[in-house]
């Protein structure tokens, strides 16, 4: 039996790396919203900085692909991802604010339980035995997430799962971009520059000038959401998607060492079992699409 080459073995390692220092940044950045959304700085103030930020620190890579590259084929599709992903961070970024970040973070993160009910009623495609089993076990544990013993319709939690179900619609957007050739670039920065406009204008009316340690935060925000772009392409560049999707999890574990670094809160046992339940079901759901995906 040939011994596999070292560059093999060592690319999916390096996947799980990339995506692993990419959710650990993002619970980290999340932290920093949720410290500026206490401040009572408006959240659509708070998505203007932090992308302004973070278009500044990609600028040398959109350079890099200056020209043709960078207009958009699809131009109706690629504003629609824009307006669903600006969708998707305004509500996390509010949810945050109402309930303990690993909550908002699980429930942002139920985006693989919508994808093939989506994909039923907006494309007609049918869904596997399997994965309805997994969506029926997976939305028990956001039940239980929901209701830890302090009302079952708490408006964080909803709102976090309404940023779950807009991220959802913008991952379904995205393949059909990419489908059509629509480069990972472009679909970013459209991203950024309709988010910056749309928030920018948006926060006229509410504008609260930050002030001391809140600047840091959002340019912090700002840095750790473009470092994040960054290594999650770095790691499906050397990691298939079935290989780091367990690992994308980690984001619930990060996020819950932040609450109960910074803020103390430690999760309800109601909310561990419903998040182990949502990860594992989510996990699941998301190998039959992989392996599809990959035949």
């Amino acid at each position: 039996m040939n011994m596999p080459d070292q560059d093999q073995v060592r690319k999916p390692l390096l996947g799980i790396i990339f995506i692993t220092l990419a959710f650990l940044g993002y619970a980290i950045m999340s932290g920093f919203v949720k410290a500026c959304s206490l401040a009572a700085l408006p959240s659509q103030e708070i998505m203007f900085f932090q992308v302004l930020v973070a278009l500044l620190v990609l600028s040398p890579w959109f350079i890099k692909y200056a020209g043709q590259e960078l207009v958009p084929k699809n131009k109706w599709l690629t504003a629609g991802r824009a307006i669903f992903g600006l969708l998707s961070f305004y509500l996390f970024f509010v949810a945050v604010k109402l309930v303990p970040l690993v909550n908002a973070v699980l429930l942002q993160n139920t985006t693989p339980f919508f994808i093939p009910l989506l994909g039923l009623i907006l494309l007609r495609k049918k869904i596997a035995l399997r994965v309805w089993a997994t969506i029926a076990v997976g939305f028990i544990g956001v039940i239980l997430v929901l209701n830890p013993g302090q009302g079952f319709l708490r408006m964080g939690n909803i709102i976090a799962l309404a940023a779950g179900l807009c991220s959802a619609v913008t991952t379904i957007i995205v393949g059909r971009l990419e489908n059509k050739g629509e480069s990972a670039q472009t679909i970013l920065l459209y991203f950024l520059a309709i988010t910056i406009l749309i928030t920018g204008l948006w926060s006229i009316p509410v504008w609260k000038t930050p002030h001391g340690i809140f600047w840091i935060y959002l340019a912090g925000a700002g840095v750790l959401f473009a470092a994040f772009q960054i290594l999650f392409m770095l790691a499906l560049k050397f990691a298939s998607a079935i290989t780091i999707a367990p690992f994308i999890y980690l984001v619930v574990i990060f996020s819950g060492v932040v609450d109960w670094m910074v803020w103390h809160q430690i999760p309800h046992l109601m909310t561990v079992v419903g998040a182990v339940i949502v990860i594992a079901s989510a996990i699941l759901s998301t190998f039959p699409r992989a392996r599809s995906s990959t035949s």
